[in-house]
């Protein structure tokens, strides 16, 4: 196409930032929320040892409860 006409110089040019510049976009991205994720998974855990706590007295909880069931203590 080079040959046939002097627009065809320009061809290599688009197609260089046509494939460059989504992976430009796409590093940038990736980039930028690499810390946003991390302060995300610090949030995160934080939630989790609190649910952790919260899920460990519901079950405590309701194993005594069905101890007090079984052993008669509750009618």
């Amino acid at each position: 196409m080079s040959i046939s006409s002097v627009d065809g110089l320009y061809l290599p040019i688009v197609f260089a930032l046509g494939t460059g510049l989504p992976v430009i976009l796409f590093t940038y991205l990736l980039a930028f929320t690499a810390g946003k994720i991390g302060v995300f998974y610090n949030r995160i855990t934080k939630i989790e040892k609190v649910m952790r706590y919260i899920t460990g007295v519901v079950f405590i909880s309701t194993g005594l409860y069905y101890v007090a069931i079984f052993s008669g203590l509750i009618d």
